[in-house]
């Protein structure tokens, strides 16, 4: 029960009266200090003590920003889908201090791993309990596919784990690809609910925006044969590229049959279009690297530039609505924050895609228009999370 002081005030702290408020602060704050670190890592200033500090980057990107935030907005969504209150105050920070306690798996030694691996692991496992709690209790089956992802990924971390500590083969890069992808394959079926409402509403259409079955079912199936020759069945022939050429396409209709030019006006509607096109470009680029040769992972880091761009995208919107204010008068500051993030994508992508003579330079100058984006949406959006509902309501 929610309990009221004696002036009938609520007790929670603000911070801790709903999911998404910790773990977007959070997730924000991640984004910034992972990538400072990983600037004194990738320039040799710092070095790890187990996994190397490419694996790490990768696994805090994956297991620290990206859980964080869908963590965060399903400990919201669920209450808002099914009535029942999810977890506040006291177990809400608790879950929050494990998170917080697997962030220092660099500075860890041999001898302490799997105590490291157990509380790490653990902040997912607990998660998806938390998550599915009020969807069972209150029979929405709707959602309970998210479940069985959320589980889904808490079986990738456990095998990134069982990889650091030697238990498992080439478990780090299956750990590492299996979480990428299970993060993706979340965004697209949310995407696939939101993106066409956001954009109706935001821009009050009195029509529906387009969905075809067909391509709902086909970019399922394909997606989940991308992932499983990705991650099990790697080749160099020229014939593997159909899939991600394929999946490309598909992605490509879906947004045709979304577009509206009205939503290069609205901060909240192009950004997280936008990002949908860099999860798209994703598939492009993976597909042309069966023809061309050129830096590697630049595929990975466009899908991981669509997460970061469609989270924070996300974030801004959910805290704004959550907290009772307007989403369709977001703080005019958020074309600034995702200018910075799609700029680093272009420095980090595109830019490597087609010269590779400044390649040190471009990788500096996207990771320093990474943190200038997160850092000014943490200074944004921080008091929002730390103040109560501007309507005097619990959440």
């Amino acid at each position: 029960m929610i309990k009221l002081n004696s002036e009938n005030n609520y007790t929670t702290h603000p911070l801790l009266r709903l999911g998404f408020r910790p773990f977007f602060f959070a997730s924000g704050v991640i984004a910034v200090v992972s990538m400072l670190l990983w600037i004194l890592f990738y320039q040799g200033v710092l070095t790890t003590n187990i996994v190397t500090p490419q694996h790490w980057h990768a696994h805090e990107m994956v297991y620290a920003y990206a859980s964080a935030v869908v963590v965060g907005f399903l400990l919201t969504a669920s209450r808002n889908w099914t009535g029942v209150q999810t977890i506040y105050d006291k177990p809400l920070l608790g879950l929050l201090l494990i998170w917080v306690a697997g962030r220092f798996l660099p500075f860890i030694s041999n001898e302490y791993i799997a105590y490291q691996a157990f509380v790490d692991s653990s902040f997912l496992l607990l998660s998806t309990t938390f998550i599915a709690y009020p969807i069972i209790k209150a029979k929405n089956w709707n959602n309970i596919a998210i479940v069985s992802k959320l589980l889904l990924l808490f079986v990738a971390h456990v095998a990134y784990y069982l990889g650091v500590t030697d238990s498992l083969e080439n478990g780090v890069y299956i750990g590492i690809y299996s979480g990428l992808y299970l993060i993706i394959s979340l965004l697209f079926m949310m995407s696939r609910r939101l993106l066409p409402f956001f954009i109706e509403r935001g821009l009050g259409m009195t029509t529906e925006l387009k969905n075809s079955r067909f391509l709902d079912l086909s970019s399922l199936v394909l997606f989940i044969v991308f992932i499983v020759v990705e991650i099990f069945f790697p080749s160099t022939n020229n014939y593997y590229a159909v899939l991600p050429l394929t999946l490309f396409c598909i992605h490509i209709k879906r947004m045709f049959n979304w577009y509206n030019k009205g939503i290069w006006e609205k901060s909240l509607l192009w950004s997280i279009y936008l990002a949908y096109g860099f999860l798209t470009l994703g598939f492009f680029i993976n597909a042309l690297s069966y023809f061309i040769s050129f830096v590697a992972y630049l595929d990975i880091h466009s899908f991981a530039f669509g997460i970061a761009l469609m989270t924070l995208s996300m974030m801004c919107r959910v805290s704004l609505g959550h907290t009772g204010r307007n989403v369709f008068d977001p703080p005019p500051q958020l074309n600034s924050i995702f200018i910075a993030l799609t700029l680093s994508f272009i420095f980090r992508v595109i830019f490597p895609l087609f010269n590779t003579n400044y390649y040190e330079l471009w990788v500096l100058i996207s990771q320093v228009l990474w943190i200038i984006s997160f850092a000014y949406f943490v200074f944004i959006y921080s008091p929002i999370f730390f103040k109560a509902r501007v309507d005097g309501q619990f959440g």
